[in-house]
């Protein structure tokens, strides 16, 4: 019995001893930026992008600009879209360092975004991507930033943007007009209905409908049978005509241009259906009646 006393007393010393030591913990610097995507127009001159660090040491850390691509619609490849030196330029960091001092929690990295007033090139885009520095630096959840050049000559620039939707019972919802990276003269319309609130389509969910607007900008018009959703629940969403009674699956509504917007007059309005082997009303906040008028907000 002594000697088990003996063991056991040996090893609460022991712990004590230990429970005295002080603990000690390694910090490894890391690095980060706060958005992975950010759009600035094409003349917005030079641009600053915070990096952000979490360290209580002097360390250093690199980054790279990384050129843009896009699918060629002709031909399918990817093709460059979004040049350094051309479209763009890091400046006052030829060396692409940033050096953080003990405590310190910020670093800019200055991009110079070049203008090409009166041609329409296309939005264009490059990445900055922080690069590991040994075992010093560890890269936070973001470690690159993607930035998309607006071009401020798109044919669609003056309507794209907010519209108050209102529709024939007063009912008020948002439509937002966006551009169609693909093609120059369609937009995308987002809130076509206020919302789709079925049994079958979750409450609050939103998609673009992709419309053709012409030339001289007087009328937009929406395709009927539109495919909204792929297989939400089960069932395809689509955008359907409706005048109250009956629905429309083919041809086209148009929304002609006004003095503050847009309106869609004539006996049809639009309603989101499902199909199920048959077309299905998705909701009663999912239907609106012509006339429909957009202002611009």
């Amino acid at each position: 019995m002594k000697k088990t006393l003996y063991i056991i007393s040996l090893v609460v010393l022991g712990f004590l001893v230990s429970c005295n030591r002080k603990a000690e913990f390694t910090t490894i610097p890391f690095v980060y930026f706060q958005n992975a995507s950010l759009s600035v127009p094409e003349d917005a001159g030079t641009i600053e992008i915070p990096v952000f660090a979490a360290a209580n040491a002097e360390f250093a850390v690199t980054f790279e600009s990384v050129d843009g691509e896009k699918k060629d619609a002709a031909t399918g490849t990817m093709v460059p879209n979004g040049k350094a030196g051309v479209d763009y330029n890091v400046i006052e960091n030829d060396a692409a360092i940033l050096r953080f001092k003990p405590g310190e929690e910020k670093q800019i990295v200055k991009v110079e975004i070049k203008d090409f007033p009166g041609v329409l090139t296309g939005n264009k885009d490059f990445t900055l991507r922080l690069l590991t520095a040994g075992n010093e630096v560890s890269l936070g959840g973001i470690s690159s930033c993607k930035v998309t050049i607006i071009d401020n000559d798109h044919p669609l620039k003056s309507i794209f943007g907010e519209y108050t939707a209102t529709d024939k019972d007063g009912v008020s919802w948002t439509m937002t007009f966006a551009a169609d990276p693909d093609n120059y003269y369609n937009v995308f319309i987002d809130g076509i209905v206020p919302t789709f609130a079925g049994s079958y389509v979750g409450k609050g969910l939103r998609h673009y409908v992709v419309a053709p607007v012409s030339e001289d900008l007087s009328t937009i018009n929406v395709p009927l049978g539109y495919k909204l959703a792929d297989k939400y629940n089960e069932h395809d969403i689509l955008i359907y005509g409706y005048d109250g009674s009956h629905l429309y699956g083919s041809g086209s509504a148009s929304f002609a241009k006004t003095g503050d917007g847009y309106k869609l007059d004539g006996d049809k309005g639009f309603v989101a259906v499902y199909n199920d082997g048959g077309y299905y009303l998705a909701a009663s906040d999912a239907m609106v009646l012509a006339p429909i008028t957009l202002v611009k907000k």
